[in-house]
């Protein structure tokens, strides 16, 4: 209560109310965390000043910033923070080295390098280097939850989903290629289909080889003719003769001339100097490469969110 004499008393006390009541007052939570949470300091710190967390602030930083912090998520000690500092330095340098063989082979060597077979090199490179990270994030998970839950119910365990969804997909479309595509790459062996336009390959002929019931069909002067329905050509032999091929040389050696296969159906023309079209496999094998590709950057935007976007 201000006591005094006079008018100039009863505004001195007026203005000292005002001071108090509108003035501002030291603030209880850092701009950032007060737009962010709509919280006081006194919500995770039991000394502001001294800076001791209570079990909300703990939380509060084990759950990566994410508010509201959940009971789910773990608090280590000084030893188990070393210890996940080692599985996540590991977890890391896996990584590295499985994104980092995609942008080599992708970038520098292209697809094109295995479309004939997967290196084993590469191959066992990306073997491992999907196991270790798969172990070391589900180790590093593991050592930041408690709860499944958290993975739904904050922002933070959202984005760590679509990462681990991202990667559950890169491997099963890498066992994929390991499993049924890459075999069919490495055998070679194309399926006796003709060419749209009538114009055979080398590689597209000598599918057409006459063996396990295809057509046996070979080329002479430009053209191809089929000869499957000759009994002279049983699985696609002729005496030194093979089907499959171009007959252009080899026929004048033969005790007949070239116009024996004027009596066979010509089936199409032939350019020895065409690339033959890609197989089934090759083109699920290029698909899933440059998708890979593009999942890296994905992952590594989803990375960059998480840590520095939430």
């Amino acid at each position: 209560m201000c006591r005094g004499k006079g008018e100039l008393s009863d505004i001195l006390c007026a203005a000292l109310l005002f001071m108090c009541l509108w003035l501002p007052k030291p603030a209880q939570a850092t701009p950032e965390f007060a737009e962010r949470t709509e919280q006081g300091c006194q919500t995770c710190h039991i000394d502001p000043e001294e800076g001791s967390l209570r079990k909300t602030g703990l939380e509060f930083a084990a759950s990566g910033y994410a508010w509201p912090p959940s009971g789910g998520y773990r608090v280590l000690g000084p030893i188990r923070r070393s210890v996940r500092f080692g599985v996540g330095l590991l977890h890391i340098l896996a990584a590295f080295m499985w994104f980092g063989t995609i942008l080599y082979v992708h970038l520098i060597l292209r697809p094109a390098y295995a479309a004939k077979g997967l290196p084993k090199t590469e191959v066992a490179v990306g073997m491992a280097s999907m196991a270790i990270v798969g172990v070391s994030g589900a180790l590093l998970t593991i050592s930041r939850i408690r709860s499944v839950g958290v993975l739904f119910d904050s922002p933070w365990g959202i984005v760590l989903s679509i990462k681990i969804a991202l990667y559950l997909f890169m491997i099963s479309t890498a066992a994929f290629v390991i499993l049924f595509v890459g075999p069919k790459l490495k055998s070679g062996k194309r399926e006796a289909v003709l060419p749209q336009d009538g114009v055979f390959d080398p590689v597209t002929l000598a599918a057409f080889d006459g063996k396990d019931g295809k057509p046996a069909y070979a080329a002479h002067g430009g053209k191809v003719y089929d000869l499957s329905g000759s009994s002279l050509w049983a699985e696609g032999k002729h005496m030194t003769h093979s089907a499959g091929g171009d007959m252009t040389g080899v026929i004048g050696r033969a005790p007949h001339g070239e116009e024996k296969l004027e009596g066979f159906l010509s089936v199409g023309t032939y350019n020895a100097s065409r690339k033959a079209p890609k197989t089934a496999a090759q083109k699920t094998f290029y698909f899933i490469a440059y998708m890979n590709l593009v999942l890296v950057f994905a992952v590594l935007t989803v990375i960059a969110y998480w840590r520095w976007g939430i």
